[in-house]
Order: C-alpha cells, then structure tokens, then sequence
C-alpha cells in the first residue's frame, strides 16, 4: 500500500516510517513489530513483507520475506510476526505491503 494510507498508524510510527519516492514504505527492524500491530488493529491485511539491507550510498538488496493470501487482518499479522521471528533477517529495514479494508 502507497504512503497514503498511513493515516492508519499511530504519529510515532508515521514518524518512523521510511518512505520512497515510489510510495513504498519500510519501518526498522526494531518498528516493525509495533508497525504490525497498529495495521492489524486498523483492519490492514499484510500481505507481504520484504527485508531490504541499505549500505551508506542508499542502495539496497531486497529479499522476499513473507506472502500471505487470506483477507483476515489478525491471521496477515500473525503471519507476519511470525516471519519476522524465524532466522536472522537479512537487513535492518522490512517493507511492509498491505491493502486496505474494502468499504
């Protein structure tokens, strides 16, 4: 989901939240989690998480991390959490794509 939609998290996490110019967003490693939380409380499904590792000129390697398909925003978060759990990730940065919830 584009930046747009970040009416839906808390100002702190807004604040934290690393936006590109494509509209795509990505929280710390350390946010993540609480990032997770507030889109699952809001209704956002999670669909996918990626793991970007950024060196000091700004570019980055992006690893696929987690897909979820269902539409039941607590099962995408809890998938997600889960994803963020095992192993070590493979960079500091996790670009979290969500849809919002249909009207």
């Amino acid at each position: 989901m584009p930046a747009d939609d970040l009416v839906a998290l808390s100002d702190e996490l807004r604040s934290r939240a690393r936006v590109d110019s494509n509209g795509e967003v990505s929280w710390h490693v350390d946010d993540a989690p609480s990032t997770l939380r507030e889109l699952a409380a809001a209704g956002r499904v999670v669909q996918g998480l990626d793991v970007r590792d950024y060196d000091e000129t700004g570019s980055f390697v992006e690893i696929a991390w987690s897909v979820f398909e269902g539409s039941d925003p607590i099962e995408a978060g809890d998938a997600a959490m889960e994803a963020l759990l095992r192993d070590r990730l493979p960079g500091d940065w996790v670009l979290i794509t969500w849809t919002s919830p249909m009207p």
